[in-house]
């Protein structure tokens, strides 16, 4: 693998993280699953790691149940919670999802997340629940399945 980019390795380390922090994991957590040291996840995390390698990358996408292509997209970052917390509803979706999702359903992608993420709220609060975030995502995905 090439050494990254400034910049891509950013868009990584913050796509890691936000995949990471959704699936409610810590560092320590997502390093001994993936089999390397939590110092590895923080140095990727933080745009340290010039060259984490296919393998490791592999592995870490396998963990958050994601893909390497959801790992390294920079179009589909969605703003940090300090700056931008999800929706109540939704956050509790991601926290939830091994529970809520059917056996054999994908894990909501970070492209799924950050177009959920934009949908408009509803009822008094202004707030969805995860069950109503969950009934929108499996639509949209009828919606998607169905264009191809």
């Amino acid at each position: 693998m090439k050494n990254l980019k400034e910049d891509e390795l950013k868009k990584l380390g913050q796509n890691i993280k936000r995949l990471r922090k959704s699936r409610g994991m810590n560092q320590t957590s997502l390093a001994n699953q993936a089999r390397t040291r939590p110092t590895t996840i923080s140095s990727i995390e933080n745009g340290y790691s010039p060259n984490p390698g296919w393998d490791l990358l592999n592995r870490i996408a396998g963990v958050l149940d994601s893909s390497i292509h959801d790992l390294t997209q920079p179009e589909v970052l969605i703003e940090d919670k300090e700056d931008s917390p999800l929706p109540s509803g939704l956050s509790d979706l991601m926290r939830r999802q091994d529970d809520l999702l059917a056996l054999g359903e994908p894990r909501i992608s970070l492209q799924e997340l950050e177009w959920l993420s934009k949908m408009p709220m509803e009822g008094e609060k202004g707030e969805m629940s995860a069950e109503r975030y969950l009934v929108i995502l499996r639509h949209f995905r009828l919606v998607v399945q169905n264009q191809f």
